[in-house]
């Protein structure tokens, strides 16, 4: 029995010696020291330069009132708290419990910690868990930051301040507003949730998650997150911003939509040089040209919009005009109008489109090719069409149900040096072509039947077409034509030159424009 009640006075020993009793609150210093029960029972009234020690804290004042019974004390008039060797705080009035070590501060209150200085009217003050905790609106200063909001918390251990309700962190490059925000003193980096806007002289950062670190001017946004400059907007599922190298990076479902020339450009992946006055985009890369009545679709591996400082260009606003490029595997579409090429520039200073390498378009019943091709826009309609070099249209005479395979269709055939297409309502009426011209149409009768084949050979033609159907051509210089029977000429004395028919890499619907051929 005895060494059975010795084991158990062994164990039950740390929860009598060790149990930590709260600390008293030590009187340090006082001028004058009184007790009165009558004014303030069970309380020392202490005046002139009174200080008290308390764990790790000093604690000064004017005047206080000490319950030592209860550890807890009252401060007035320039209250002082140093804790370590770089937390301070002062107000006018205080309580403070030394049982929870929590210092209540009203009045004036500031709190310093190295580089941060915290003012607010009323604050309590954990010194267990080095936590601060305001109610009454705050402005925190930090190294050229200024955040205020309604309430908040300080945890001085990890110098990490959360903020709640009309956020404002205001820096020399922008000015930041949020519903929740949390900020570093070390770092520097201010972390938000919910909606969030970023305002600056360059630009306007929406987003509803992210960061921004505020001393190398780097962040991230997320969740409906965009950017906008003064006349581009970048979005994406990500966002980053680099403010020094005033660089804009978007990842996922990503656009640019340039408010001045109405045009979009989506993707995978984009950036946003707001210096250069440039965007590129890539991944799925896509440009829409609005127009009142119609929009323009156009796909490539990598579309570019640039600023081009040679042509001072701008809009009655003072916008500046862009080109844009689109490199590889490049494809148009317009209900009207579809198109292919490697490369082309989209000029919005003169609204012209300019195709390059194996270019080819598609106009009604009509497949136009050379080596460079220009269409020349005006009030949303193509107005011009120039055709440079091995310039070729071609158009299709038979229906497929007519025939069974390429050999045996008839073809409508133009060929010449360099051609220029006239437009109305975006419908081609006339082609002037120069230089070496041929051609190979079929004639119908009254009742639409096929009667015979011209081949016609001379230096500059003009074609009149009505309804995508030639209804007039006129030879102009040293005129050489023939008209033969139906089947008189064979398949390969029916095809001119250079013919080639690509009506499969025709894009039907703005879809297609993703589809190519190796």
């Amino acid at each position: 029995m005895n060494r059975f009640f010795l084991s158990f006075l062994f164990l039950a020993i740390p929860s009598f010696l060790f149990a930590q009793k709260p600390s008293r609150i030590e009187l340090v210093h006082a001028d004058v020291s009184e007790f009165d029960n009558e004014i303030n029972p069970g309380a020392d009234r202490l005046l002139g330069k009174v200080v008290f020690r308390h764990e790790n804290a000093i604690m000064s004042c004017d005047s206080a009132y000490l319950y030592k019974e209860a550890n807890t004390l009252e401060a007035f008039g320039n209250v002082h708290i140093t804790q370590g060797d770089s937390l301070t705080m002062t107000g006018k009035h205080m309580i403070y419990l030394g049982d929870s070590r929590l210092a209540q501060m009203y009045e004036n209150v500031e709190m310093r910690d190295r580089d941060m200085t915290l003012n607010t009217e009323r604050m309590d003050y954990n010194m267990e868990t080095d936590v601060a905790f305001y109610t009454d609106s705050a402005h925190i200063y930090d190294e050229g930051d200024v955040l205020t909001s309604r309430l908040g918390y300080y945890y001085s251990n990890t110098r990490d301040m959360y903020f709640r309700k009309d956020v404002v962190l205001t820096n020399p490059n922008f000015r930041m507003t949020c519903d929740t925000l949390r900020y570093n003193t070390v770092t520097k980096t201010a972390y938000f949730i919910g909606p969030t806007y970023i305002r600056s002289e360059q630009n306007l950062i929406y987003c509803e998650s992210g960061w921004y670190n505020t001393q190398s001017q780097t962040s991230l946004f997320t969740g409906n997150s965009y950017l906008q400059s003064k006349e581009q907007t970048l979005r994406g599922d990500t966002v980053t911003y680099d403010r020094i190298k005033a660089v804009g990076i978007g990842y996922g479902n990503v656009s640019v939509y340039d408010s001045t020339n109405k045009a979009i450009i989506e993707g995978d992946y984009a950036e946003h040089h707001e210096q250069q006055d440039s965007s590129f985009v890539t991944g799925h890369a896509t440009m829409i040209q609005i127009y009142e009545n119609d929009s323009l679709f156009m796909h490539g591996d990598t579309l570019k919009a640039v600023s081009d400082p040679s042509v001072v260009v701008t809009d009655s606003a003072g916008n500046r005009k862009r080109n844009l490029f689109a490199w590889h595997h490049v494809k148009l579409f317009r209900n009207d109008l579809q198109g292919k090429c490697d490369s082309l520039v989209y000029s919005y200073s003169d609204s012209t489109i300019r195709m390059y390498t194996n270019p080819a378009l598609w106009s009604g019943l009509n497949q136009l090719t050379a080596d460079s091709i220009t269409i020349q826009t005006a009030n949303s309609k193509i107005d011009k069409m120039y055709l440079v070099n091995s310039s070729f249209i071609v158009s299709k005479v038979d229906s497929v149900q007519q025939a069974a395979d390429i050999d045996s269709i008839r073809f409508n055939q133009i060929r010449g040096k360099n051609m220029t297409g006239f437009f109305s309502d975006n419908k081609l009426y006339e082609i002037l072509v120069t230089g070496n011209g041929q051609t190979i149409y079929y004639g119908k009768n009254k009742q639409e039947k096929n009667f015979g084949v011209n081949r016609a050979d001379c230096s500059d033609l003009i074609i009149r077409i009505n309804e995508n159907k030639v209804q007039q051509i006129s030879l102009l210089n040293e005129p050489d034509g023939t008209l033969y029977p139906i089947n008189e000429l064979s398949t390969r004395e029916l095809r001119l030159k250079g013919f080639v028919w690509m009506e499969g890499e025709r894009p039907k619907t703005k879809d297609d424009i993703y589809i190519h051929q190796e």
